[in-house]
This record gives structure tokens, C-alpha cells and sequence, in this order.
């Protein structure tokens, strides 16, 4: 499968491809700052996370380290002082496409990926087929930690996972170490592994390193079959000798053979109704693409039924590429099923996913990616950065070898534990109706006896909440969600009062 990362980076390559200026960083001083105030201008009015007050100051500080600074026309500083002007946005939608007509760099045509013990290699280009396998300790003489910890002001993210992430190609350029001080030219690249070897490997085009694969668990493969789904935005298989439904989604949007999203969805719907899977996996590790007004069917159907929609029936795997569309999906789900999160924190949080819209610089024509509009899954104050696993899975180089997929083994093993008590018929009572939260409208309702917390998403949006309520102790009535619990009070007369709603570090006022 090729890179998740580079698949995106491609799209970036077309979108930049329309742009019929091309990138000139022979401009002279004055022509950089217009370039420059056009990009802070442009900033200012698009970027939704500009207005936060700390990501605003620190942008604010270093574009006034710019804007008095002799630019020159050294290329990559240039790049580089843009992509760190944009890192402040703390957004991963928010940077320089280093792969660009004009920029192009060259990156090594090896495939690492970042394990739980280390990096290693897990395919490359027929010169240095000999190293797959290894774990790189040491970069250019520097350990692979201190040269991620120089390169994050170039790797734009959301989180410190996707940063890991981004690094399994961004750590890998020539031009890009030797611009932070770890590089010994713009060309080659000295690597030393955990065995004491060492290889010098030169750069290549972006095109020799989108035909090497990291044949991740499951990655559009069905490991108990080999049989192949490359190029799918969806598929699934039942698990051997089980009832559970295995479901891979990495793009939101219609495969381009075979069927519409519409009908796999129906596909879906017509095991769990006939009765072929009381359990379904749903694996959101690739991709993160696609549209998110085509979740709502999916997701209500999940909600609805009676078979899945209970603790131990629905699994979400996640990973540290989980992002964009695929993100909002595990969201909506876990505020509106009973489903378990296992696997790793994602890329993105529940109000950072956002569309992008690319601008073009006046004067250099260097092609630029803002995200102008964010789809929120969580309250406007919620600002996490990623959503956490209920199970966390450690993925370390021994399952790779082994062709194992530890997400799937903690699925086998897991046991439902959790224990909740039911309300109590008083406080049940009183606590049915609509109350008020963050100006949303938001009711507890009985359904055969059991008491939810509802809440509908608005027009042009994700964030939606059905979650079933339990008694926890006095005072505090829990939830589905983690993290997530209402506090009341009683008085005298025994009369509850619905004080706050506790929302994972947050506390809302109810109204």
C-alpha cells in the first residue's frame, strides 16, 4: 500500500499543478515582504486557529522576526521560515507543499515506520533491499529523537503522534537535515542501524518512493485471505470462524469500481439485520479523506441497532495516521454508540479536522495550504489535539516480522467488565426533560426505561451526542463516554437539580 502520507502529498502535487505561475525565488526584498503580508493577510482572515490567543501571539512573534529580517533567496530557508511561520497554527491543513513544482525535494527511497521500539526499515528501492528490516538509531551521526526534536517546526500537526508520523518521510530528506544542522549535503544521507552497520543512501524523486509499500496489518489486504483490496475506500470480510463483521474504511467517498458508498452501507445493514454478524471491527488506521455528510446513514444505523449497539459488539481501531474524515467518524461514534476505541491516539482532535484551500504567494508563486473551515465533533471549548484509545495497542517491530496485528488480538481477548447501575426511579424521574448547554439544546429522555442524553447535530455539522446515562454515586450520574458524567444536586426536599455537564477536563454550565 502506498504511504497514507504520500497519498495526500500527491493530491497536493495536482492542486499545485493548476497553478500556472511558476515559483521564482529570484524576487528581490521588497517582493518577499508583499509575499509575506499577502500570507499573514491571508492567515488572518482564513484560519480558524489563528484566533486563538496563544497560536496568534506565537505567530504574531515570528512573522515580526520575518518581516525585519533580510530575506535573501536561499530556497529552503525560505520554505523553512514559512513552514515555521505556519507550525505556530499548531493545524496540520496549515503548510508549504514540499513536494511542489518549483520546491521539489528529494526524499530517500526508503520505507521506515516508527514502531513502539524504534524505527525501522520496511522497504526500499532494489539498491538497498539489504536494509529492510533494520531500525535506524542514528541519522547523519545524530539519534533519531534529536533529529525529530530539530524537525518539528517543520513536521505541521495537530499532535506530537502525527508529528512521529510525518517524520517517516520529512526525517528522510537530504536538504531538509542539512538545512537544521543534521545533513552533509543535499543529496545523500548517512544512516546507522541498531546491528552497527552503517549505508549511505542517496535521495530520489518523490516518484520512486510512492512504489514502496510498509504492508501495515490489514492495510487493504485481508491477512486471512491475502486477498487484495488496493485502491478500495472500503471493504469487508468476516473473520474466520466468528459472526464479526471486519470492516476497513480509509476515504469517505465512492470507490471508483464496484459500489457506491449508499449500498456497501446497505451491505452492512443487510449482514446485521439477516442475522451473519453480531459484532462488527471497524478499522480506521488508513486514510482519513472523504466526505462526512455521508457518515450520518452509517452511523445512525450502528446507533440503532440492537445487535451491535452494545459494549463489547462494536471495536473502532485507531492509529496515529487516524485523521480527517475517519477521525470524525470514530468521534461520532463513540458520542452516540457504545463502541471501543483500541489502538493508538489519533492525528487529529475532535474540533481539528477542517477543510483546505491552497493560495498562491503573488510574487514567488510558492503554493500554500490554509484550512479554512473546521467540523466540529465536540463543544467549541473542547481543544484536544487527539482522541484517546480505550485499549491501547503497543506495535512494536516483532509483530511486523511475525505478520501479526495486535489491534485484532486485543479485539479476541477483550472481556466486557464494566458494571453499571441502573438509576434509581426517583432521580429517574426528575431528571427526564430539555435543558440548556453552551447554547445547545440538549434533552434526557426515557426509552423502555433507560435513560439517555440526547443531543442533534446542527446544519453543517458533525457534533451530535446519544449516550446511555447509569448511576455512579451521589451526586454524579455517568455516561457511555469516557470522561463524561453530569453532576446534580439534592436539596432538603430531595429535589435534583442538574448543576454541569463534566465533558473530559471541561466544565459546562446547565441551564
Amino acid at each position: 500500500m502506498k504511504s497514507k502520507i504520500l497519498t495526500v502529498l500527491c493530491g497536493v502535487i495536482m492542486s499545485c499543478s493548476v497553478n500556472s505561475q511558476e515559483v521564482n525565488f529570484q524576487i528581490d526584498e521588497q517582493s518577499w515582504q508583499e509575499d509575506f503580508q499577502f500570507l499573514k493577510k491571508k492567515v488572518e482572515k482564513t484560519v480558524p486557529s489563528y484566533h486563538f490567543s496563544e497560536n496568534k501571539k506565537a505567530f504574531d512573534e515570528i512573522y515580526e522576526v520575518i518581516s525585519t529580517s533580510q530575506i535573501g533567496n536561499n530556497k529552503l530557508e525560505i520554505v523553512y521560515g514559512i513552514q515555521k511561520l505556519l507550525n505556530t497554527l499548531n493545524d496540520e491543513g496549515c503548510n508549504v507543499p514540499l513536494f511542489q513544482n518549483g520546491i521539489a525535494l528529494e526524499v530517500l527511497p526508503i520505507k521506515p515506520y516508527w514502531f513502539n521500539d524504534g524505527l525501522f526499515i520496511l522497504d526500499a528501492s532494489e539498491n538497498y533491499k539489504d536494509i529492510i528490516g533494520q531500525q535506524i538509531v542514528k541519522i547523519n551521526d545524530a539519534t533519531v529523537d534529536e533529529v525529530f526534536n530539530e524537525l518539528k517546526p517543520l513536521l505541521n500537526a495537530d499532535n506530537e503522534h502525527y508529528k512521529k508520523y510525518l517524520f517517516q518521510v520529512y526525517g528522510l530528506m537530504p536538504s531538509v537535515l542539512n538545512l537544521v544542522g543534521f545533513g552533509r549535503s543535499n543529496s545523500e544521507v548517512t544512516l546507522q542501524f541498531a546491528s552497527g552497520n552503517t549505508k549511505q543512501i542517496k535521495g530520489s524523486t518523490i516518484n520512486d518512493y510512492l512504489q514502496l509499500s510498509r504492508g501495515l496489518p490489514n492495510d487493504e489486504v485481508f491477512s486471512f485471505t491475502n486477498k487484495d483490496y488496493k485502491g478500495n475506500n472500503y471493504w469487508s470480510e468476516m473473520l474466520p470462524n466468528t459472526k464479526t463483521l471486519f470492516v476497513q474504511m480509509q476515504r469517505i467517498a465512492n470507490n471508483e469500481e464496484g459500489i457506491s458508498f449508499s449500498n456497501f452501507v446497505n451491505h452492512i445493514e443487510s449482514f446485521i439485520k439477516s442475522n451473519k454478524t453480531d459484532k462488527i471491527v471497524l478499522d480506521l488506521r488508513y486514510g482519513g479523506g472523504g466526505n462526512g455528510f455521508k457518515l450520518k446513514r452509517f452511523t445512525d444505523l450502528l446507533r440503532d441497532s440492537n445487535t451491535i449497539n452494545k459494549k463489547g459488539n462494536l471495536f473502532i481501531l485507531t492509529s496515529k495516521a487516524t485523521r480527517g474524515t475517519l477521525l470524525e467518524l470514530a468521534s461520532i461514534l463513540k458520542l452516540n454508540t457504545k463502541a471501543i476505541l483500541i489502538g493508538e491516539p489519533t492525528a487529529e482532535g475532535v474540533n481539528t479536522v477542517g477543510d483546505i484551500k491552497y493560495i498562491t504567494l503573488p510574487n514567488s508563486g510558492i503554493t500554500v495550504s490554509l484550512t479554512h473551515t473546521l467540523w466540529h465533533t465536540s463543544w467549541q471549548k473542547d481543544r484536544s489535539t487527539f482522541l484517546s484509545p480505550d485499549v491501547s495497542v503497543e506495535y512494536n517491530y516483532s509483530d511486523k516480522a511475525k505478520e501479526q496485528d495486535p489491534w485484532l488480538d486485543v479485539v479476541y481477548n477483550y472481556e466486557v467488565k464494566e458494571l453499571y447501575q441502573s438509576i434509581p426511579s426517583d432521580l429517574k424521574n426528575q431528571l427526564i426533560g430539555t435543558y440548556n448547554i453552551e447554547g445547545r439544546k440538549v434533552s434526557i429522555e426515557n426509552t423502555n426505561g433507560r435513560l439517555f442524553l440526547t443531543m442533534n447535530r446542527k446544519m453543517k455539522s458533525f457534533f451530535e451526542i446519544y449516550t446511555e446515562l447509569y448511576y455512579q454515586s451521589e451526586g454524579i450520574i455517568s455516561t457511555d463516554i469516557d470522561g463524561v458524567a453530569l453532576a446534580y444536586t439534592k436539596n432538603s426536599s430531595n429535589k435534583i437539580k442538574l448543576e454541569s455537564l463534566k465533558w473530559k477536563g471541561l466544565n459546562l454550565n446547565i441551564d
